[in-house]
């Protein structure tokens, strides 16, 4: 209750008459803003040249992205890492709000020619790449430094 009554006064106080404040304040990772965060058991669940990819969709659900050329899954979801508290405005107008900073998760899964796992990796999208970038990239280096069948089931 005391931090709500604590953000009006720091935004008064640090905002200039004419200008604008950003206060970024991290937080944990505990609210998911989209889609449904992949558990630990889940991951667990994942075994390199055993699961199928019929195994890994009724285990894991539909797959948010299926590439077939790059016989890829992609599963994605989105959690809350910290708020931005904005304010502009002086004199007689102003405005101010609150935003998520989001951090965006996938779930990459690569199957062999037989529909075998081959590799899985959960990693975080970088801000300034895109979605498409990452799956490419991810896939690329599959093929230049794994031999077929071998995966390091990195997190």
């Amino acid at each position: 209750m005391r931090i709500r009554m604590f953000i009006p006064v720091l935004l008064c106080a640090l905002m200039p008459l004419n200008g604008c404040l950003l206060l970024p304040i991290p937080t944990t990772e505990g609210k998911v803003l989209a889609g449904k965060p992949v558990t630990q058991e889940q991951l667990a669940f994942l075994a390199p040249n055993i699961r199928t990819k019929e195994e890994v969709k009724e285990r894991l659900g539909s797959p948010d992205v299926i590439w077939e050329e790059a016989h890829l899954f992609a599963y994605n979801w989105v959690v809350r890492r910290g708020v931005l508290i904005w304010a502009i405005g002086g004199g007689y107008s102003a405005a101010a709000g609150l935003k998520n900073i989001p951090k965006r998760y996938v779930l990459l899964i690569q199957f062999d020619e037989q529909a075998r796992l081959r590799r899985f990796e959960k990693v975080v999208q970088p801000e300034f790449k895109s979605y498409g970038a990452l799956l490419k990239e991810w896939v690329s280096t599959s093929e230049k430094a794994l031999p077929q069948g071998s995966n390091p089931g990195k997190e």
